[in-house]
């Protein structure tokens, strides 16, 4: 047996380092969607050995995934008993079975906008497993000598730079967030366990990116109506460039952009009241609005959604483009803040739904400054959110580069940007809509779009993108964030 794994040395060092995790890191947010998982630690002659399970591939979230058994709180659960009984349902676990040794960090993980809190578990009377059909597909057990066995060490690229520690089981990969905690686990109890290597040492040849052939499932649709569909592939994609020029060439005929921020605010405020079943009166709904013209949009469905009866509230993001759209809403009573250098945090909850209006195609990723505070504050609440033209943190050129705010609906405007098109990304868009701007297809030729065939827009106003079957809630690993 490896030394630094027997029982005499490898339970206190991780009791001692779950001991010092402080409160608040492990501790959700009051409002979050919150998750557990129990990390599993079964006693063996050659050291732990830890329990995991294969996830059916039919299931529509993290289908066939290596994972911790795990899943929502209950009401009135704690996160021990949560983990203990999403165990038992899963794995058929005897939960008097097992000592609670403590709780680890938590952890962020979009898309499925879960705070994930592990709980270690030491399996004092282990006992025989049966998987739940409806969920798991495996229960596996993996001994921590195959972690620490360099042949099985892979590493997973992030989207900006480095890599996060990833492991080629049998016929398995452990990757994303479970690996992520595998690794704190490794670190925390087994001394000096990598040697010093970091993931990306490893190099390109053992590399391994999953997200690129997760099971893919078709977005669910979100607005309520029957809408016209087209196939998301089949429609022209378009640069920043190109959305910029036909821009100007519109500009140039007198559709300037606070023109273009009422077309984008009534399209907004028109799938606000679809996602609602057809009436806003009542409904609170917060404004995360930018410096740019996607601001423009937002504060232009505020003023639409607050005249339909909806409770409006407006968080700037960065001074406004067109100062005078404040002055309106406030003559109109509706409450407006901003967003600082300090952050939101629990200062304040957002509405029954969030308009996420902080960042056009012209940004570069990845979140900073404000717009990530705000990015930051919106994790902590659990309501669903509505982008316009992309989320907050995507590239319109290039898509995934670091962190973004992961949107239910995303309504583009004129023509999706080819950011929008990997299928990786698919998941952060939710379900994908297209508006009509108004803007004729002679004007994208003019900046060299080809735009030949029917009009996306011969249906309606309002088209609703299907993927194709390329939709995914598979995300790289830096889409995992700890508590700041």
């Amino acid at each position: 047996m490896d030394p630094r794994l027997e029982a005499e040395r490898f339970w206190p060092r991780l009791r001692e380092a779950l001991a010092q995790v402080p409160e608040e890191v492990r501790t959700p947010p009051a409002e979050a969607r919150v998750g557990a998982v129990l990390v599993l630690l079964e006693p063996s002659p050659d050291g732990p050995v830890v329990v995991l399970t294969r996830r059916r591939r039919d299931l529509r979230s993290h289908p066939g995934q290596v994972s911790f058994p795990g899943g929502r709180l209950d009401p009135g659960e704690t996160i021990e008993q949560a983990a203990i009984r999403e165990a038992e349902e899963e794995i058929g676990l005897d939960g008097d079975s097992v000592e609670v040794v403590g709780i680890g960090p938590m952890f962020y993980i979009p898309p499925s906008r879960f705070w994930v809190v592990p709980v270690l578990g030491r399996w004092h009377a282990p006992h025989e497993l049966k998987e739940n059909p409806w969920e798991v597909d495996e229960v596996l057990r993996v001994p921590l000598t195959q972690l620490l066995d360099r042949t099985r060490w892979r590493h997973a690229p992030l989207s900006l730079e480095g890599s996060t520690w990833a492991w080629q089981l049998d016929d398995d990969l452990l990757w994303g967030a479970t690996a992520m905690v595998m690794g704190l686990l490794l670190d925390t109890a087994v001394e000096n366990w990598c040697d010093g290597l970091r993931p990306q040492d490893l190099g390109e040849g053992l590399a391994v990116r999953p997200w690129e052939s997760a099971p893919a499932w078709e977005r669910r649709a979100r607005l309520d109506g029957d809408l016209p569909a087209l196939v998301q592939s089949e429609v022209a994609h378009v640069d920043a460039a190109a959305i910029r020029a036909v821009r100007s060439w519109l500009a140039e005929r007198g559709v300037g952009s606070l023109t273009r921020a009422e077309q984008a605010g009534r399209a907004l405020a028109h799938a606000v009241r679809r996602l609602r079943g057809g009436n806003v009166a009542g409904l609170s709904v917060t404004v995360m609005a930018g410096p740019s013209s996607n601001g423009a949009g937002g504060l232009a469905a505020a003023r639409m959604l607050a005249s339909a009866g909806a409770e409006v509230d407006v968080l700037t993001v960065g001074a406004p483009r067109y100062p005078q759209q404040l002055h309106v809403l406030r003559d109109a009573g509706i409450r407006i803040g901003a967003v600082g250098p300090e952050g939101l945090r629990d200062a304040r909850s957002p509405g029954e739904v969030v308009l996420d209006a902080m960042l056009g195609v012209g940004t570069a990723p990845p979140l900073r400054d404000l717009p990530e505070a705000a990015a930051s504050w919106l994790r902590r609440h659990d309501v669903p959110v509505i982008a316009l033209d992309l989320p907050s943190g995507l590239s319109a050129d290039v898509g995934l580069r670091g962190p973004c705010v992961t949107a239910d609906v995303t309504v583009a405007l004129g023509l999706p940007s080819v950011g929008l098109q990997p299928a990786i990304v698919h998941a952060y868009l939710g379900d994908l809509y297209l508006a009509d701007l108004g803007i004729p297809p002679d004007a994208w030729r003019a900046v060299g779009v080809g735009v030949d065939g029917a009009s996306p827009f011969a249906g309606g106003p309002l088209v609703r993108l299907t993927a194709d079957d390329r939709a995914s809630d598979a995300g790289t690993p830096d889409q995992a964030a700890r508590p700041s």
